[in-house]
């Protein structure tokens, strides 16, 4: 109920801001070159963990019910474009997310090459850092309907710990790569204040040695009634599901409602 309350509250102090800055710019279209969008996002995450190493093939656990990590989170993405052409965009975005939690075990846990002996009450953190670089390019270009392909680069980094409260082992892993994405996306102007948006990327490959299944998509609508500011509300769900050779399986789900502020220049 205080999250709820605490993403309502950031979403309506962006709708005050939005509404201050439409009465203060003029409202006739224009062509934008730049681009900023800040993403407020009530993530909710759920999945599961292994992390092996050299001596240990790790235990494969949930993310609450054996690691006692928090579902729901706040976290805030930032995502800039340049629009160089008409029909062409480079687009960069940066999302990290850190999540904390104590449980009381009830059976072994092998983890990071540390085995936790039941009784023991642990200490857990997830860090995921979510990076992209995108080119994007609008095959269909009209003013009340624009089609185009997204592709480029992804990075995924995570790092993961468990600490025993008995006896102050901890066990930890982490890894990353880069992969390529490729995706769709869409937007529909039905009247000119409005946008109604969507895209997804995605990609399953080995690469580098490591295994990805992963896409990320999102749709949204747009409050447009100034052209340098806009107002978004949507809902955005994605899906990790990584084998990685220095660390050992992550399958993530990553879903829930957000609101950003966008400004053109």
């Amino acid at each position: 109920m205080i999250g709820n309350r605490r993403f309502l509250g950031r979403a309506a102090a962006g709708i005050l801001l939005f509404v201050g800055c439409g009465m203060a710019l003029p409202s006739t279209t224009f062509a934008e070159i730049v681009g900023i969008e800040f993403l407020e996002w009530q993530q909710h995450l759920n999945g599961t963990a292994r992390v092996d190493s050299d001596s240990f093939k790790g235990s494969e656990v949930d993310l609450q019910d054996d690691l006692g990590l928090h579902e729901t989170d706040y976290l805030t993405q930032e995502r800039l474009w340049l629009h160089f052409t008409k029909r062409s965009y480079l687009v960069a975005t940066h999302l990290a997310s850190q999540r904390t939690g104590k449980e009381f075990l009830t059976s072994p846990l092998v983890f990071g090459g540390v085995i936790f002996a039941p009784g023991d009450t642990i200490k857990s953190r997830l860090e995921i850092r979510q990076d992209s670089l995108l080119y994007r390019y609008d095959f269909i270009d009209f003013p009340i309907f624009k089609l185009g392909i997204p592709f480029g680069a992804e990075r995924l980094h995570f790092r993961t710990e468990v600490e025993s409260s008995a006896t102050g082992f901890v066990g930890d892993g982490s890894d990353g790569g880069t992969f390529p994405v490729v995706g769709l996306a869409l937007s529909i102007q039905p009247i000119p204040i409005i946008h109604v948006s969507g895209e997804a990327e995605g990609m399953r490959v080995n690469f580098q040695g490591n295994d990805y299944r992963f896409y990320d998509a999102r749709g949204q609508v747009e409050f447009h009634f100034a052209p340098f500011v806009g107002l978004n509300l949507g809902y955005r769900r994605g899906v990790t599901d990584v084998n990685l050779e220095g660390l050992g399986k992550l399958d993530l789900t990553q879903k829930g409602p957000y609101a950003t502020l966008t400004f053109r220049f």
